[in-house]
């Protein structure tokens, strides 16, 4: 006889309250059922699961073994119970993915219009630098990104919301003039957004086309924290004037003026084929009108 879904989940119970009588509490059974349901899964696994004894009852290495064995199976059937809400991407849970840039400029704010005009919507955010999002994407373990890499990949559609403008941006104490070249950049610190990125290969091209390489090249994996080593004298780093509109107004930041000039960057929103629809459509917008409200959207020049 095989194995139930009703037998592992009042193992998992059993296992992780301690006990068969919280077990029975918890599932709104007799002890004596789930003492049966146990008693009939080690019967056909052929192995213990418990040591029986007053209180607590401990699980033995079988056991153990058997309960993270019986976590995987009963996130696989709560993920297969709701099949039929993720044929709707603006039902059940959606896994959206977002790099720092657009969690700073106003991800709360599209995360409660979405809410709004979707109730039944459960989100799950992960923010990560590009890169990052757009491996989960591939990997199936995001719906939905939006990031400035691209994504390419026979399971993912990607669609260009619009092109950002990136500058070169330090504290006044660090750089004073701001016209700079890469020749008067290259021997100073420069951070960038952890390898492989968009943001690192923007910058280090840039040296490059000049023949240079900057010599004190150092890499972080969050623009919260860049952005504080800039404003504290630390180094130059290549970012988004939107996203610091406070350290400017503060004095803290100011944004250089390259030459050459840095090329604009491509903003993308990247999903699973399969979610293609009226939900996606919506979100593209609703991300789309954000980020130009927040400035981190720009006009191509």
């Amino acid at each position: 006889m095989r194995v139930s879904i009703q037998q592992i989940e009042t193992f998992y119970w059993t296992a992780r309250l301690g006990g068969f009588h919280a077990a029975a509490r918890h599932q709104h059974l007799t002890q004596p059922t789930i003492s049966a349901r146990i008693q009939e899964l080690e019967s056909q696994l052929g192995a213990q699961l418990f040591e029986r004894g007053r209180g607590r009852s401990g699980l033995t290495l079988v056991g153990q073994d058997a309960l993270v064995q019986a976590e995987k199976i009963l996130k696989l059937a709560d993920e297969f119970s709701r099949v039929a809400e993720r044929r709707d991407p603006m039902r059940g849970l959606l896994r959206l993915g977002a790099n720092e840039s657009t969690a700073l400029a106003g991800l709360a704010s599209l995360l409660t219009q979405l809410k709004a005009a979707y109730p039944a919507l459960r989100i799950e955010i992960t923010v990560d630098v590009g890169v990052a999002l757009s491996r989960k994407l591939i990997a199936r373990e995001l719906d939905v990104a939006i990031l400035n890499d691209s994504c390419a990949a026979q399971n993912i559609v990607e669609q260009t919301i619009g092109l950002t403008d990136l500058h070169w941006v330090a504290s006044p104490r660090l750089v004073a003039r701001r016209e700079v070249t890469p020749e008067s950049l290259v021997h100073l610190p420069v951070i960038t957004v952890t390898h492989p990125s968009s943001n690192h290969s923007l910058v280090t091209n840039w040296f490059r086309n000049a023949g240079l390489e900057a010599e004190n090249l150092s890499s972080c994996n969050s623009l919260s924290m860049m952005l504080q080593l800039v404003a504290a004298g630390h180094g130059v780093a290549v970012m988004s004037p939107a996203i610091m509109r406070a350290e400017i107004e503060a004095g803290l930041i100011h944004t250089l003026i390259p030459e050459p000039r840095l090329r604009q960057q491509k903003y993308f929103i990247a999903y699973q084929a399969e979610r293609r629809g009226s939900g996606i459509d919506a979100i593209v917008k609703l991300t789309r009108d954000m980020l130009a409200r927040s400035g981190v959207l720009v006009a191509r020049r």
